[in-house]
């Protein structure tokens, strides 16, 4: 397939996509008859993995090659950051948690192993990987703000207010900016690190279907 690498990894994934999309989490928030339960322990799971994936961007901006490219990841971390602080932590108290309690929320196994996928390529990959390792996160958030954004729900609140930070610019120019940056870095990548690069890709795609399952299931560790 033809065209920027960005849109062939997007067309590889497609089915992992699709069914996120498709995903009762989804389906029922979008209609406002997503039970709270299971919103409480997404939210939880999230404001946990928005650590990890700020200290992700920050490892992405020690290999960035330029200033620039380090100013989008200092920028990108920084945000998630403050999305950390005051978005999930807006809803948790909405919900009825404490800060303390929000920090001491134990991961899910989905969020533990997530975490630890992006975690140990920022470590040991190239920055391609990393852009491709953390673009769905990105990507799959804002496709999804948009495509539940016509005929959001009017409650609960709390449902439309999260798709509206999703579908809106502010969150895009983020994602944007992470394709651009996968186009830049696939055009200049060699086959195995082009392929390590899709690789990546394809399973943080298949971790954030995972994400919203486990919160659906409201999973727990089995022993």
């Amino acid at each position: 397939m033809a065209g920027p690498f960005s849109e062939q990894l997007k067309h590889q994934a497609d089915s992992i996509w699709r069914a996120i999309y498709s995903h009762p989490f989804l389906n029922e928030l979008h209609a406002g008859t997503l039970p709270m339960d299971r919103f409480t322990y997404f939210i939880l799971q999230d404001y946990l993995y928005l650590l990890d994936f700020a200290q992700v961007l920050c490892l992405g901006g020690a290999k960035s090659p330029d200033l620039k490219t380090l100013e989008i990841f200092t920028r990108h971390a920084l945000i998630a950051v403050e999305v950390e602080r005051s978005f999930h932590a807006t809803f948790g108290r909405s919900l009825g948690f404490s800060q303390k309690q929000l920090d001491n929320a134990p991961k899910g196994p989905i969020t533990e192993a997530y975490t630890r996928h992006l975690q140990a390529v920022a470590r040991g990959g190239s920055l391609g990987e990393i852009v491709a390792a953390v673009l769905p996160c990105y990507w799959i958030y804002g496709e999804v703000g948009k495509r539940l954004y016509k005929n959001r729900p009017k409650s609960p609140k709390i449902y439309r207010e999260w798709i509206e930070t999703y579908a809106s610019e502010e969150f895009w120019k983020p994602v944007r900016e992470q394709i651009h940056l996968l186009d830049q870095l696939g055009a200049n990548a060699k086959g195995d690190e082009k392929r390590v690069m899709r690789s990546q890709f394809l399973l943080s795609s298949r971790y954030e279907f995972l994400f919203w399952d486990q919160a659906y299931r409201l999973e727990e560790w089995p022993v």
